[in-house]
């Protein structure tokens, strides 16, 4: 997992990258809260709600006939870059054509020069930034039932599957919210960028 400078920093090598898929995909892995890689990369055009300001993942992970569709606001530079990359494209055109692999291979490299400049304190790897993403939104107060939506992990109960039909769409937006001045901090520079989603009422 990383900390929180060693994340800003991150940040910073991948929007210093050409913009090109690698760079795009890694940054929208992040900006809406740590999203599985190999499900982003299955986004199709029509899965991008430009107006409705959307995307629409599916999750196959559990015990179910059909994919959950996961879906996710999508705040200020994660609309602008699926805006982007679904120009020109329609309908079931995939907005990346680059695999887990590369982006797998893209990290190694950030990680492996990373710790050879001693910037961080070990090496990391893709799957470790979903991590770090969750525990920061943690560290930010957001509570687990929105983190498990905004990750969509731990939804295989009989509660989610049967009951719980609210679409968590405000407390995403409002995490995200948070969650979005929380990254533009760390890549200021800002060490302690947490602010409690929830503040305590005055006394």
């Amino acid at each position: 997992m990383l900390s929180g400078p060693e994340l800003g920093a991150l940040l910073r090598r991948v929007e210093a990258l050409p913009v090109d898929q690698p760079r795009d995909a890694l940054l929208l892995t992040l900006a809406p809260g740590g999203q599985r890689p190999a499900q982003l990369l299955r986004v199709t055009a029509k899965d991008v709600d430009v107006a409705g300001e959307t995307v629409t993942l599916r999750d196959p992970k559990g015990k179910r006939n059909e994919p959950r569709l996961h879906v996710l606001p999508l705040l200020l530079e994660a609309l602008a870059i699926a805006e982007r990359r679904i120009t020109g494209l329609s309908g079931d055109d995939k907005l990346f054509t680059t695999t887990p692999e590369t982006l797998s291979a893209a990290v190694a490299d950030m990680s492996t020069a990373r710790v050879e400049a001693k910037a961080v304190r070990e090496p990391f790897q893709l799957r470790d930034l979903r991590r770090t993403c969750e525990t920061m939104l943690a560290s930010l107060s957001v509570s687990s039932d929105v983190r498990a939506q905004l990750q969509s992990h731990g939804l295989g109960g009989v509660q989610n599957r049967h009951y719980d039909r609210h679409d968590y769409m405000a407390e995403k937006r409002r995490a995200l919210e948070l969650w979005t001045a929380h990254l533009n901090g760390l890549k200021e520079g800002k060490r302690d960028n947490v602010v409690p989603l929830v503040r305590p009422a005055s006394a």
